[in-house]
């Protein structure tokens, strides 16, 4: 039975546009807007974006001997 007032979307491209819209807003919220931004790049240019992150962090002198805990390789 369906709820009452429910109605299906009639354009679902619009609907996933607006999920979609939602995921990035979430994103945002949650990590900042560089990082929201990344997260929805394909992932060979998201693995760059992040490899050139730390290669980054590295030349300016960020100490990487202790391991990053609960990030999957």
């Amino acid at each position: 039975m369906k709820r009452p007032g429910y109605q299906p979307n009639p354009n679902p491209r619009l609907a996933e546009r607006r999920f979609r819209r939602a995921v990035y807003d979430f994103h945002v919220r949650a990590f900042g807007e560089e990082i929201a931004r990344v997260n929805h790049l394909p992932l060979a240019a998201r693995r760059q974006y992040i490899g050139e992150m730390v290669d980054h962090a590295l030349a300016k002198g960020v100490k990487s001997r202790k391991p990053a805990l609960g990030v999957t390789p």
